[in-house]
C-alpha cells in the first residue's frame, strides 16, 4: 500500500446535480440537471490519510418538472451549500458522508401563469445528509457520486416539500 500524507488540500470541483423535490399531491416530478461548483479543503484525520475531514463550499442549482393537465410547472432553486464530511480513503476508493447546511439564493417558478422569483413563502436554511462513493487518484484528481437529500422543507406553507439530489 502507497500513501503520502499531507495534513490539508485544497481544491475545486465541478459537476452537475439530477434533482427532484419531493412532493407529496404530484406523485413523482420530473428530474432535471443542475451546476454544481465550488471549492473544499481536505484535512487528513489520520498519518497515512485514511481518515479525511472535507469541507466545501458549493453553487448548486437543483429543483423539478412536472406536467400537470396539460401545462407544465418548473422549480429551479439556487443554493449556497455547506456539506461537512467524514471521508475514508482506502487505497484511492471514497466513501464520505455528512451532514450540509444549505441556504436558498434564488428561485424562478414557471407555470402557465407566468414565471415567479418570489422568495417569501419559502425557507432560505435547508439541512441535510449526504452520502457519496469515489474514486480519487494520488494527485487529488476524482469522480464522486452523491445523493443529498435536504430534512428541512423547502415551502413554508407546504410540510412536506423537500430537495433530493445526485451528483
Amino acid at each position: 500500500m502507497h500513501s503520502h500524507a499531507q495534513s490539508t488540500r485544497f481544491g475545486l470541483k465541478a459537476g452537475v446535480n439530477y434533482s427532484t423535490m419531493y412532493i407529496p399531491s404530484i406523485t413523482r416530478p420530473d428530474q432535471i440537471l443542475g451546476l454544481a461548483a465550488g471549492g473544499f479543503a481536505q484535512v487528513a484525520l489520520s498519518q497515512d490519510g485514511f481518515f479525511l475531514l472535507q469541507p466545501e463550499l458549493l453553487y448548486s442549482a437543483k429543483g423539478s418538472e412536472t406536467s400537470f393537465q396539460g401545462s407544465t410547472y418548473q422549480n429551479r432553486l439556487h443554493y449556497l451549500e455547506l456539506p461537512v464530511l467524514a471521508k475514508i480513503n482506502a487505497d484511492g476508493f471514497v466513501f464520505e458522508a455528512g451532514p450540509q447546511l444549505s441556504y436558498l439564493l434564488a428561485a424562478r417558478n414557471e407555470n402557465a401563469a407566468g414565471t415567479s422569483t418570489d422568495l417569501s413563502g419559502s425557507n432560505r436554511l435547508a439541512v441535510g445528509a449526504v452520502a457519496g462513493v469515489g474514486y480519487q487518484l494520488p494527485m487529488g484528481l476524482g469522480l464522486t457520486l452523491r445523493y443529498a437529500n435536504d430534512l428541512s422543507r423547502i415551502s413554508k406553507e407546504d410540510h412536506a416539500i423537500r430537495c433530493i439530489s445526485y451528483s
